[in-house]
């Protein structure tokens, strides 16, 4: 009796293996690792909170920016993918906001996909023309630094962070910045300053991800010399014979080579002798033959410039200067 038992435990024991493995091996077929690598859902948050979803293709995760807001360096997006898979950089986690920023999923069973970001600006396209500022000479067209170009057009960004104006030289490509004064939707205006250096350029406008390189060039220049009224008012109301005497000046006045008073007796013209000139300053002497009396017109003469003729420059001065011996 003893030994049949025993024959009989051990080939229970080797059915109920084999049908245990059986189970198990069926089991294992019913649940495969799952082959699902896709991006169900990619959302991110613009600049004012508001949730963007993006749209998705096989490749692609198509993001559509709103117009007139700031694109940021780095977005942190809200990411669901198929289930039992898993997607790196993960959820939450902040990417550079770059159509070279790759995502790729793993599936439960090692299937990979990738996706690239796409982003797409819904900013209309920039129009602008220059509509003043921007004067001619002998069909050259110039600019004098301190002085303004003012622009007209549709679309630009009203606000001076994300509108930045720039001057193209064309002889080797170079930027410079220059500072925008006013600007509103419709209209901007540029400063062309003194630090600007000499050279022919073209008007560069980039308002958000919107950029106009304008087609008329112009040179950037120095007005002419010019001594203003108040300028020659510094001038004393009595000079003697021979007696010198310092006019400085904000325009050049430097490249002045000539002064000349009218006397308003005889109503001749004199001229003073320059005795020297350097930035800003005119050093001006009486001659000593000069007819003594009162005098009551000035004039200047400079030579002419790349953008500007030469001349001379009259007034009559505010009040009568008197020349004695």
């Amino acid at each position: 009796m003893n030994t049949i038992y025993k024959r009989f435990s051990t080939s229970s024991y080797y059915l109920l293996l084999f049908c245990l493995l059986s189970i198990f091996s069926a089991c294992k077929k019913e649940y495969e690792d799952f082959p699902y690598a896709d991006i169900v859902s990619f959302t991110v948050k613009d600049a004012n909170g508001e949730s963007i979803k993006a749209v998705i293709d096989e490749k692609n995760l198509t993001i559509y920016w709103p117009s007139g807001q700031a694109v940021p360096d780095n977005i942190i997006p809200t990411i669901v993918v198929s289930e039992r898979a898993n997607v790196s950089p993960a959820s939450g986690q902040s990417v550079a906001f770059k159509e070279t920023t790759r995502f790729v999923v793993t599936a439960q069973n090692g299937t990979t996909k990738e996706y690239l970001i796409k982003k797409v600006i819904n900013q209309p396209l920039l129009k602008i023309n220059i509509s003043s500022g921007v004067l001619v000479y002998n069909t050259k067209n110039f600019v004098n630094r301190g002085s303004n170009i003012n622009v007209t057009g549709d679309n630009i960004i009203a606000n001076k962070e994300q509108t930045k104006a720039f001057l193209v030289n064309t002889a080797n490509n170079t930027e410079k910045e220059v500072a925008i004064a006013t600007i509103t939707p419709i209209a901007l205006s540029v400063t062309v300053d003194n630090t600007v250096p000499d050279g022919i350029y073209q008007l560069k406008i980039v308002s958000g991800q919107r950029s106009v390189v304008l087609e008329r060039s112009f040179g950037v220049a120095y007005g002419r010399p010019t001594i203003t009224p108040v300028e020659l008012s510094a001038i004393k109301l009595t000079l003697k014979l021979g007696e010198e005497f310092v006019l400085t000046g904000a325009s050049r006045i430097e490249l002045v080579n000539k002064f000349s008073i009218r006397n308003a007796a005889n109503k001749q013209i004199y001229d003073l002798i320059i005795k020297e000139t350097k930035t800003g300053q005119l050093t001006l002497k009486v001659p000593d033959n000069l007819p003594i009396g009162s005098y009551d017109l000035y004039s200047y003469n400079y030579p002419a410039g790349e953008y500007y003729a030469g001349g001379p420059v009259s007034g009559i001065f505010d009040d009568v200067i008197t020349i004695v011996n």
